[in-house]
C-alpha cells in the first residue's frame, strides 16, 4: 500500500472515530447544512437532527412541525450545534433555545478543523476583496505545482472538498462564520481590511472586529498572521497571539506590480489584495518571476 493511500485511509478511519461519539443538531438547510448532513452520514455518523426555518421550502428533507419539536429537545443533549452562514441568532424562531445553548454552536469549518488538525490550511477574510484574494492564491499556488483546494464561503462548502495528502487548502471566511467559531487554526491567516459592514447581523463594530480577529486566536508559534491595517495590528500585539506576524505593505509590489500586465489585476482596487498575495508568495518560497508568471495568467 502507498504512503499516500496509507494516509488517506488514516485520515477516514481520525474522522469516522471522532463523529462515531458526537451527536448534531444542524440548524439551516442551504448548500452549507446540506454538505453537514451529507458529510455526517458519509462517515456513518446518523446522530443528528436539522431544521430550517424555511420548512415548506426543503421538501428533501421532510421538515414538519413534530421534527421541529424533536430538533428542540436535541437542543439540550447534542454535543455539537452547527448554524449555516448568515444565520443570526437575534431573527430565528428558536432563538431563545439557540441562545441558551451557546457554547454547543460551531460552524463547518470548525467540523473540518477538528477532523482534518494537520492539513496546511489558508483563511482569508475581511471587508472587502475575500472572493478576488481567495482566487488568486489558489491560482498562483496551482500555478507553482502546490496542490490546493479552494472552498468555504466561496464556490464549495467546505466539507465537500475532497482532502488529499500534502495540500493547501484555502478557505475564505465570512464574519457571520467566524463569530460562531471556536476550533479554527488556520497555518496562514489573513485580514484584508476592516470597516463598517453587517452592523445589523453583529450589533456593534466591536463585535464585528472580534469575530474577525478569531482567526488567530489558536494559532501557534509555527502558524503565521498577515495584516496590514494598523488597528488590526495594534489588537494583534494587544491580545498577545502567538502565531508570527507579518506586516503587509502596498509597498512591497514596487519591485514586480509593473511587471504584472494582466488587465484584470492592474486596477487600484487589487493593490491591496496582491500585496497580501505577494507576502504569502514571500513564506511560500515562490520567486519573483514565479509570481509574475503566475499572476499574468491568472482569469
Amino acid at each position: 500500500m502507498s504512503l499516500i493511500n496509507k494516509k488517506k485511509i488514516i485520515s477516514q478511519y481520525t474522522a469516522r472515530k471522532f463523529l462515531s461519539n458526537k451527536s448534531f443538531a444542524v440548524y439551516g438547510m442551504g448548500k452549507t447544512g446540506l454538505s453537514v448532513i451529507n458529510y455526517l452520514k458519509k462517515n456513518n455518523n446518523s446522530d443528528f437532527t436539522y431544521w430550517d426555518d424555511n420548512s415548506g421550502k426543503k421538501k428533501l428533507y421532510n421538515l414538519k412541525n413534530k421534527k421541529k419539536k424533536k430538533f428542540i429537545e436535541s437542543l439540550n443533549i447534542v454535543d455539537y450545534i452547527i448554524i449555516s452562514p448568515g444565520i443570526s441568532l437575534r431573527s430565528l424562531q428558536l432563538k431563545k433555545y439557540l441562545i441558551k445553548n451557546k457554547k454547543k454552536i460551531i460552524t463547518d469549518i470548525d467540523l473540518f478543523y477538528l477532523l482534518n488538525s494537520n492539513v496546511k490550511s489558508i483563511i482569508v477574510t475581511g471587508t472587502n476583496g475575500k472572493s478576488t484574494t481567495c482566487k488568486i492564491i489558489h491560482h498562483l499556488l496551482k500555478k507553482n505545482k502546490i496542490k490546493v483546494l479552494l472552498g468555504g464561503n466561496i464556490g464549495k462548502p467546505i466539507l465537500n472538498l475532497k482532502i488529499v495528502s500534502d495540500c493547501v487548502v484555502v478557505i475564505e471566511a465570512s464574519s457571520y462564520q467566524l463569530a460562531y467559531s471556536k476550533f479554527i487554526k488556520p497555518s496562514y491567516a489573513l485580514i484584508l481590511n476592516i470597516s463598517n459592514d453587517h452592523l445589523d447581523w453583529h450589533g456593534t463594530f466591536k463585535k464585528y472586529v472580534k469575530a474577525k480577529m478569531k482567526i488567530f486566536s489558536n494559532q501557534n508559534k509555527n502558524n503565521y498572521a498577515l495584516i496590514n491595517d494598523k488597528n488590526v495590528i495594534k489588537n494583534f500585539k494587544k491580545q498577545k497571539f502567538k502565531s508570527k506576524l507579518k506586516i503587509v505593505s502596498v509597498k512591497s509590489l514596487i519591485k514586480v506590480k509593473n511587471k504584472i500586465k494582466n488587465s484584470f489585476l492592474n486596477s487600484k482596487l487589487n493593490e491591496e489584495n496582491l500585496a497580501f498575495v505577494f507576502a504569502l508568495s514571500k513564506i511560500f518560497k515562490i520567486k519573483n518571476f514565479s509570481f509574475i508568471r503566475s499572476l499574468n495568467s491568472f482569469r
